[in-house]
């Protein structure tokens, strides 16, 4: 596979982990906290697995409407 053909694809576990560790969770106890930060990291996790199985073919090759339709699929999906 060339350059050009290469598919994105994004760690699921780190990018996870990047997300919690970039967002500071509030709550009043430590289990309500911890069930939050779960919830953002399973979040992140489930939304780099779906971005990873939408990206079918690489961004460079993507005709405009084909990437919108991607960035329309994802943006369909909250994290809160």
């Amino acid at each position: 596979m060339n350059k050009n053909e290469k598919k994105m694809k994004i760690n699921a576990e780190k990018f996870a982990y990047t997300v919690v560790s970039s967002r500071n969770v509030e709550g009043d106890m430590p289990e309500e906290i911890a069930k939050k930060q779960l919830t953002l990291y399973l979040s992140a996790y489930w939304l780099a697995e779906k971005f990873n199985s939408l990206e079918t073919q690489s961004f460079q090759n993507m005709k405009r409407k084909e990437y919108e339709d991607l960035m329309m699929k994802l943006s369909g999906y909250k994290v809160f």
